[in-house]
């Protein structure tokens, strides 16, 4: 029988077959990757523990820091709570400031309405008054002149020529000097 030298097994020198060719380098292949597995395996797993290491070290410096941590974040929270009240009540002084500021122009304003309204009041008065008596000394002017009817026009010129001036300037005066007018006007 004829066979085919490579199917045929090798025979070591322990005298049992050995295994082809492409077995062994197959194992060989296999073998070297396990190798480089394992190394690698062992590169990292020193990789690993460095940063399990760093870790726990992370873990323990959190630990130690987490209260003066959780103390001055509360104390920030409350100083942002209080800053926040502080805000609110100057929003609402303002608020009533700007209130009472609008309030106080509107009592200026009706102030200020009411003395226009008493000034023309006081200006109407005076000139009423003064009207009545212009008209009663006119009545007087009258009635003298009928007492002595010769000296008719030389009195009406010489008795009350100031009136007849003041009257027609208490009409050009603004309110105020209405008065001094009327004051003056009576002083002969």
């Amino acid at each position: 029988m004829t066979s085919n030298p490579t199917l045929l097994p090798e025979i070591g020198p322990d005298g049992l077959p050995r295994e082809p060719s492409v077995i062994a380098y197959t194992e060989k292949i296999i073998e070297e990757e396990r190798l480089q597995l394992t190394k690698y395996i062992a590169e990292n797993y020193s990789k690993i523990h460095d940063i399990e290491r760093e870790l726990a070290n992370l873990t323990m410096e959190m630990k130690l820091t987490a209260g003066p941590k959780k103390a001055a974040l509360e104390h920030m929270r409350k100083k942002i709570e209080m800053s926040t009240e502080r805000i609110r009540i100057a929003k609402e002084k303002e608020e009533q400031a700007r209130k009472a500021w609008e309030s106080a122009s509107k009592a200026l304003h009706d102030e200020e309405a009411i003395k226009q309204k008493l000034c023309e009041d006081l200006n109407n008065l005076v000139q009423e008054s003064s009207n009545s008596q212009f008209a009663r000394l006119e009545e007087l002017k009258r009635r003298l002149e009928a007492l002595n009817p010769s000296k008719k026009s030389t009195f009406s010129d010489h008795v009350c020529p100031q009136f007849h001036k003041q009257k027609n300037r208490a009409l050009l005066f603004p309110q105020g000097y209405l008065i001094k007018a009327m004051v003056g006007m009576f002083k002969l």
